[in-house]
């Protein structure tokens, strides 16, 4: 996104949220203290404002495939549930035999992006869409389930919640650590990396 503020050119770039096939293009834009666009998007910016919008780019997604039913697994931290969002949502629209897994860390339950999105798409996709809050700063009643998306908690949710042997696609996106880390759980649990997408 590019905007002028104050005489000066900002550029920003974002996620897409949505889907392939809801038609529109959506993004995530959370609030960072003292982030000159976050702030002027969350606080300012609303119907009849003109930004200019690049064409979307990257190549981070999910990859067709000819299998209408196929076992995903999705870990994202922070903000990195943007483009895993928009994963889920078209693997669930297209391919109505599939399962998917989502592991989100947050430090708290108020911290986290897109929880509503979340929660619709699970009362939507009840036994296809399953959702772990992983939390660092708030306890909850499952143990595995505290503490920060690292190598040990990756094996173990890959062991005991969804056998990484059953998981045909992963996909990570947060911080460099966090993502560094499950891909390495991954590799180390036996998942090629042709399957697994960061």
């Amino acid at each position: 996104l590019r905007t002028m503020m104050d005489g000066e050119e900002v550029r920003r770039s974002y996620s897409i949220s949505s889907g392939p096939e809801e038609g529109e293009l959506r993004i995530g834009v959370k609030r960072v203290e003292n982030g000159v666009f976050s702030s002027f998007a969350n606080e300012a910016l609303q119907a009849g404002h003109a930004i200019d919008v690049m064409t979307p780019t990257g190549r981070f997604g999910a990859r067709e495939t000819p299998v209408t039913a196929r076992t995903c697994a999705g870990f994202a931290a922070g903000s990195g549930i943007t483009p895993i969002l928009s994963i889920i949502r078209g693997i669930l629209a297209s391919e109505p035999e599939s399962r998917f897994f989502l592991f989100y860390g947050n430090r708290t339950m108020s911290d986290m992006l897109f929880r509503t999105a979340l929660e619709e798409l699970k009362d939507r996709h009840l036994g296809r869409f399953s959702v772990f809050h992983v939390l660092s700063g708030e306890e909850q009643d499952i143990p595995v389930l505290n503490g920060r998306l690292d190598v040990p908690k990756t094996k173990l949710l890959l062991t005991h919640i969804v056998p990484a042997a059953a998981v045909d696609d992963v996909f990570i996106c947060g911080p460099l650590g966090m993502s560094e880390a499950v891909e390495a759980a991954c590799a180390e649990l036996g998942i090629g990396p042709e399957r697994i997408h960061v």
